[in-house]
């Protein structure tokens, strides 16, 4: 009989529904389009990779999420998230890739 971690190992990868990149099952993680402490419904979700789903909260505000970006398309149409996912999908790693995209830079402090 296989271990739980042999049989998740084994399990083919999946899509994820931001990127579109082929990720292995065990970096997959359901994102609830209106977050949950928004009051979103468990039904409510897509399954996105670690990567998207830190990004994404990353980038949006829950109030955002919930009154905006409550869709796959929003999601999708947004220019936010079509810069990261330009920029990921030419990734090969996966997990700890969050990157917050802003405008400016932050101010470096100097050593004394």
């Amino acid at each position: 009989m296989f271990s739980l971690r042999k049989q998740i190992r084994h399990k083919p990868p999946f899509i994820c529904a931001i990127c579109d990149r082929k990720v292995p099952y065990y970096y997959q993680e359901r994102h609830h389009l209106i977050p949950k402490a928004k009051k979103g419904k468990h039904k409510e979700t897509i399954n996105v990779c670690i990567d998207c789903g830190d990004q994404l909260h990353a980038l949006f505000s829950l109030t955002e999420l919930k009154e905006v970006y409550n869709t796959l398309e929003a999601l999708k149409a947004s220019e936010k998230v079509n810069k990261w996912v330009k920029w990921i999908s030419k990734r090969n790693d996966f997990g700890s890739v969050c990157m917050k995209l802003k405008k400016g830079k932050k101010k470096k402090k100097k050593r004394k």
